[in-house]
C-alpha cells in the first residue's frame, strides 16, 4: 500500500500546535512538519458513518508514510493557514502508511 502512495504523494507542510500550562500560564508551541503525503476530502461513503450532526462538517483525510507525521488524536494542526483537529488515527504501519481523519477546528 505504501507504494500506492508514491504516485499520489506531494510535498506537504503542516504546523502542529501544542498548548500547555507552564507556571500557571498557557504556552503555545508550534512545530513545522514537512513530509510527503496526501491531503483530501473524506469520501461521501465515509461521511455516512459519522454521527448525523457531524456529516456536514468539513472532514479531510491525510495519508502519510509510517513514521513521517506521528500525529495523535486531538492534536491541532494548521495546513494552508487553516486550523484542523485530528479526530482519528488509523495505524496501517504494517503496510507502510498511517491514515488520519481531521476536521476544521472551529474556535
Amino acid at each position: 500500500m505504501a507504494n500506492t502512495l508514491n504516485g499520489w504523494e506531494v510535498p506537504l507542510t503542516l504546523k502542529r500546535i501544542k498548548q500547555s500550562i507552564v507556571d500557571g500560564d498557557s504556552v503555545k508551541t508550534e512545530e513545522i512538519i514537512n513530509f510527503q503525503g496526501v491531503f483530501q476530502p473524506l469520501r461521501d461513503d465515509q461521511l455516512q458513518f459519522k454521527p448525523e450532526g457531524q456529516r456536514s462538517w468539513s472532514w479531510y483525510w491525510i495519508h502519510a508514510k509510517a513514521g513521517t507525521l506521528n500525529l495523535q488524536t486531538q492534536d491541532k494542526i494548521e495546513f494552508n493557514n487553516v486550523k484542523y483537529k485530528v479526530m482519528s488515527v488509523k495505524d496501517y504501519s504494517l503496510y507502510g502508511y498511517i491514515e488520519y481523519q481531521v476536521i476544521l477546528d472551529y474556535e
